[in-house]
């Protein structure tokens, strides 16, 4: 296994209310309870989300995680919580890759936060001799090492309850294999420590159990839907967001899946879903709230994506967030499953199915309630955002087509 290190940090607990921040501005309070209400009425997030968030709101002692231990399954991961974990004065126990550079920014972080960072070492601390060596020695990979991660968190901070949160992410087939390895770990630390819970960030663009309010306001938006909408569906391959109850359950879904993300990605979300019933099944709290799509800079940097998320404003509902409000919203709304003994994470409070868990607290962004399965949409939002960006040239281009074609028609005009 390994050596555990450990650093404490030395920054001052600022944080003392639940806050969102959206739009450059940083939501508290009135401010924040007034604009979950109004994504809630937009079909942005489920109503049970924006009860979650306001319930954090109103318990302010709730932010104080001084108390609470979380790992980390892909600490630098850019939609996972660590930043705000900290600054929280959360205790983190961090697994990430044992690259130098990346200690040196999760140990730099630590040392300025108020809260801790534990963390796997391939030597003792005491015989480290400098923060160049440290950066060196630390880290471990989920991969290489699964075994033995799984046997250092079994032991590490003994007589603490963990949260367990998987945050990672690589293309292809190597994420299949990512969550498995993470799969693992969660099985084996959970067996060994039955006060554990999990934590995943769901991603809109999959197969959801909705609610039935969801599923009639994808249904009004449909029949609402503008004339241009009616027009192109069929040439553009849009397809209505309105699925058959299943049968015997009677649970509606919603079918995000995009195409292009590949079945890899859908297989490896759908492990994670399995991990989450079958862990609250067994009696442990899951935090597993489907999230806004995301302007992160890995998203972004893909052409198509970027433009594709410029044309969602055109839908019902459909909102990408920043970075920074899909992360604090969805801290939010983990606070309140390991807080909130109401919430659906806790196994206490019965569902009719399993698959509900996913459907409660969602901040979906609003592909549970627009018109259209946001797996279709893409190409109606490439064009939109290609015609926006470019329609001086693209008139002009007709403008002289047309022209071109009068002048073969009939010649040129003559006074």
């Amino acid at each position: 296994s390994y050596e555990t290190g450990f650093i404490k940090g030395e920054g001052k607990r600022e944080v003392t209310e639940c806050s969102v921040d959206y739009k450059g501005k940083r939501l508290t309070g009135d401010a924040l309870k007034a604009q979950v209400d109004k994504w809630a009425s937009l079909g942005v997030m489920e109503p049970s989300a924006a009860e979650s968030i306001k319930a954090v709101v109103d318990n302010p002692k709730w932010v104080d995680l001084s108390d609470r231990y979380f790992v980390l399954l892909g600490a630098t991961s850019a939609m996972g919580p660590l930043d705000l974990l900290l600054a929280c004065g959360a205790n983190i126990i961090a697994i990430d890759l044992d690259r130098p550079f990346i200690w040196e920014k999760l140990i730099t972080k630590a040392r300025k936060s108020p809260g801790t960072l534990t963390f796997p070492l391939s030597k003792p601390q005491a015989e480290v001799a400098n923060d160049e060596e440290l950066f060196k020695v630390s880290g471990s990979n989920l991969l290489g090492a699964t075994p033995e991660i799984a046997n250092w968190l079994v032991d590490v901070c003994p007589g603490k309850a963990l949260t367990i949160g998987n945050y990672t992410y690589l293309d292809g087939a190597l994420h299949v294999q990512l969550s498995l390895a993470c799969d693992a770990i969660m099985d084996k630390v959970c067996k060994a420590r039955p006060d554990t819970s999990i934590a995943f960030l769901c991603t809109p663009t999959d197969c959801h159990n909705i609610p039935a309010d969801a599923y009639e306001t994808a249904k009004r938006n449909y029949a609402k839907r503008p004339m241009w909408m009616r027009l192109v569906e069929g040439p553009l391959k849009m397809k209505k967001n309105l699925a058959k109850p299943v049968e015997e359950s009677g649970l509606y879904l919603s079918d995000g899946i995009t195409v292009n993300q590949g079945p890899n990605y859908a297989l490896a979300k759908r492990m994670q879903h399995w991990r989450a019933v079958l862990a609250r099944d067994a009696g442990h709290v899951v935090s597993s709230n489907v999230a806004p799509s995301t302007s992160t800079a890995s998203v972004t940097s893909n052409t198509l994506f970027a433009m594709a998320y410029r044309g969602f404003k055109l839908f019902s509902a459909l909102e990408v967030m920043r970075p920074e409000t899909s992360s604090s919203g969805m801290l939010a709304l983990l606070i309140n499953d390991l807080r909130n003994p109401e919430s659906a994470s806790n196994p206490k409070n019965k569902l009719d199915n399993p698959m509900q868990l996913f459907a409660a607290n969602a901040f979906h962004g609003g592909t549970f309630r627009t018109q259209y399965k946001v797996g279709t949409i893409g190409v109606t939002c490439v064009l939109y955002a290609y015609l926006a960006a470019y329609w001086p040239v693209a008139a002009g281009v007709t403008g002289a087509l047309g022209y071109a074609a009068k002048f073969v028609a009939v010649g040129p005009s003559r006074s």
